[in-house]
């Protein structure tokens, strides 16, 4: 194969390279999606025959171990705030996924291994309300993720 071709063969095969020709190649395309920034919530509604349906992410930065309490008690919140407005609630729904950071190094023969002091908490939710008007959902929904967020921010001026 010629040179030519094993460059133009290696640019289809490796989607996140960009090519204008030959003049970009070799750099990399960074995506950054809104759902991944810190403090952001995103949410979606649509509805499904009868149900509406809710999705939404929250990222946290500096993740504490109170996090999976405050989440619960405000979807509580969410669930009788759905109620009260006359509405049903199919489910509330969180995944709650926390990271963190180690870093190992090696200086001569010995390996050290730093943890970072900082968590990363990714908040995904889904919920299916009925007999609600969808913007009043949506809003409910909005606002339970907004709660856990200030607690959040509270939480990490304090300490």
């Amino acid at each position: 194969m010629s040179e030519h071709h094993n460059k133009h063969q290696h640019e289809h095969s490796h989607p996140e390279h960009k090519s204008a020709g030959h003049a970009d190649e070799g750099k990399q395309r960074v995506r950054v999606r809104a759902k991944d920034t810190p403090g952001l919530i995103c949410i979606e509604r649509h509805t499904h025959d009868e149900a509406i349906v809710i999705s939404g992410t929250l990222t946290l930065d500096n993740a504490t171990a109170d996090l999976g309490v405050w989440i619960a008690a405000e979807l509580e919140t969410a669930a009788l705030k759905v109620s009260e407005a006359g509405g049903i609630v199919g489910h509330i729904k969180v995944a709650l996924a926390v990271t963190s950071t180690s870093m190992i190094s090696v200086t001569e023969e010995k390996a050290m291994t730093k943890e970072s002091p900082r968590q990363r908490a990714l908040i995904t939710l889904a919920a299916i309300v009925f007999k609600t008007d969808p913007k009043e959902a949506e809003d409910i929904i909005r606002k339970s993720l907004a709660a856990v967020r200030s607690r959040q921010r509270q939480e990490n001026s304090v300490a």
